[in-house]
């Protein structure tokens, strides 16, 4: 059975440099960086006291269905719905809400044949850390009756779901800072085989919150750098660490067919998926199973490495774990004399774990869309074994036609994703 193509026809963006992809790009390509001082809790006690914090008074939603608990839900669920509902206008896909100014409006269901994909990796963390706290200092009966829904991981597909009417599956992924990703690619694999017609995939998270920090702290992966605009520094010598940052990308996928039938615009096609297991140790990249990850999805697609034009990289900004990914991206291309642009976004938003792959194949289809390739910021100087890899220190402008996507999680959970120009 011949497999159907996977197109996006949708995006919605929430990240520290604004509330939509072109916002996203405008900010990648000025060098802007995302991180300033934390003004979620009073980080003082702590070595990081920065992150990528979403601006709040961006989020509206129109009248609706869970117009009373979605903003009593947990932050990873509201970034998520309002990332999901600006990609589903943006496909054009579902009928647009209809009723008189100031009234409830019909808020009309999605088309049949979709589903709902989602990565999430902490979750409902700050409404667990908060509902302890709250029981301890003021009772049991102080607890929110929203605690639970807020904490659990698939709470973000469920009211996606439920507020737009989508009633195929939805599925929820937990697969660590992989995790938006994987959810990208098991919605492109249904597709491809024609269980669904299309679906809302991607990833969101926000846990910037005392307890993240504690944990991150204790096993010395924040980046310590005083000046919030010079860190974290991805692929540089001077690397430190991570700095947290909170976001929600979601994508609408699409049978290309289906798609095309009702003139869709589309940004481009997802062609290749793959992701596999293997670490250096429970938290470490092993150099070789990313390598076998990103070969996977580049036969995936039907190409060869010297097909990639441009590295979306996971390069977070800690110290082995960018040098094995370069090591990883070096091997890839070792036997082909071609060498792909690399850049890494993570110095403009921080460290979004869930929605780390997500929001980098938004920041790839804007590339491809400009033909451009976004910096790295704050990168001044590279490890000598590795300044045979193309890494884009100021925005590119060549020709692309395909990227590749990494995003890689503890556990040795690896995953890439191939999109390309349509």
């Amino acid at each position: 059975m011949a497999e159907h193509g996977v197109v996006v026809t949708g995006m919605g963006v929430l990240c520290p440099l604004g509330a939509t992809a072109d916002e996203l790009w405008q900010g990648l390509v000025a060098g802007r960086s995302g991180i300033a001082p934390v003004t979620r809790f009073d980080p003082g006690r702590f070595y990081s006291r920065h992150a990528g914090q979403i601006d709040d008074s961006v989020i509206t939603f129109a009248p609706g269905p869970l117009q009373f608990e979605t903003p009593r839900m947990s932050a990873f669920v509201r970034y998520a719905l309002f990332a999901a509902e600006q990609a589903l206008e943006d496909s054009g896909l579902k009928p647009a809400a209809e009723g008189p100014a100031g009234a409830q409006a019909a808020h009309r269901p999605c088309p049949p044949g979709g589903g709902v994909y989602l990565g999430v990796s902490m979750g409902g963390l700050p409404s667990i850390e908060a509902g302890v706290l709250r029981q301890e200092e003021q009772g049991v009966r102080r607890t929110s009756p929203f605690l639970i829904p807020s904490l659990i991981p698939n709470m973000a597909a469920s009211v996606i779901a439920l507020r737009e009417g989508i009633e195929g599956e939805q599925v929820t992924v937990a697969g660590a800072c992989a995790s938006g990703a994987q959810a990208m690619g098991q919605a492109m694999r249904a597709i491809r085989s024609g269980a669904r017609t299309w679906a809302v995939a991607g990833g969101a998270e926000a846990v910037i919150t005392p307890i993240t920090y504690s944990g991150f702290q204790a096993m010395r992966v924040l980046s310590r750098c005083a000046d919030p605009q010079a860190t974290p520094r991805p692929f540089d010598r001077s690397r430190d660490g991570i700095v947290v940052g909170e976001a929600a990308a979601v994508f609408v996928l699409e049978e290309r067919g289906h798609a095309e039938a009702r003139g869709a615009v589309i940004h481009g096609e997802l062609t290749g998926f793959d992701a596999n297991s293997g670490g250096d140790s429970l938290t470490g990249l092993s150099a070789r199973h990313v390598m076998r990850c990103m070969a996977g999805a580049v036969a995936d697609a039907g190409l060869e490495a010297e097909a990639i034009d441009c590295v979306f990289a996971q390069a977070s900004g800690m110290v082995h774990g960018d040098a094995a990914e370069l090591e990883a991206l070096r091997a890839l291309t070792a036997d082909t004399g071609h060498r792909p642009v690399v850049t890494s976004i993570k110095g403009h938003v921080g460290y979004s774990f869930a929605a780390n792959g997500p929001l980098s194949l938004a920041g790839a289809l804007m590339a491809l869309r400009h033909q451009a390739v976004p910096p790295t910021l704050h990168l001044t100087e590279t490890d000598p074994e590795f300044d045979k890899v193309d890494i884009a220190r100021e925005v590119r402008t060549t020709r692309l036609r395909r990227c590749l996507i990494n995003a890689f999680g503890f556990g040795g959970i690896n995953a890439s994703l191939v999109v390309s120009l349509v």
